[in-house]
């Protein structure tokens, strides 16, 4: 039992090199390709953030809007599949009919 807690492991330095080098490239990586609900495109940022309201109140999903010259975009929802968010997006259209599914980046944060 006594020869069980003295076991040493010699690793090879080329080994720890690369998972150091595995782990660091890992870690950059901060955001997956994904899905968002796009419910509103826009020019107008009042038109915008009465949407963004009205949304909030009807739904729990979060929203976030961008600007893109000259358009804001109101988008819901951080998907990894498109089922996922087309199934959400049904759903939305009920009460936003010009609602649809765009492709974006998604952070591990909103997952």
């Amino acid at each position: 039992a006594s020869a069980q807690r003295n076991v040493i492991i010699n690793e090879d330095p080329q080994v720890t090199r690369i998972m150091d080098l595995y782990l660091s490239i890992n870690k950059s990586i901060t955001h997956v390709a994904g899905w968002r609900i796009t419910v509103i495109t826009t020019t107008d940022r009042r038109l915008m953030e009465q949407t963004r309201v009205s949304f909030q109140q009807q739904f729990s999903m979060k929203s976030k809007w961008e600007y893109n010259e000259p358009y804001y975009y109101l988008k819901a929802g951080a998907f990894v599949s498109r089922a996922d968010a087309a199934s959400s997006l049904e759903t939305i259209k009920k009460k936003f009919s010009s609602a649809f599914l765009s492709s974006d980046k998604i952070s591990y944060d909103e997952l």
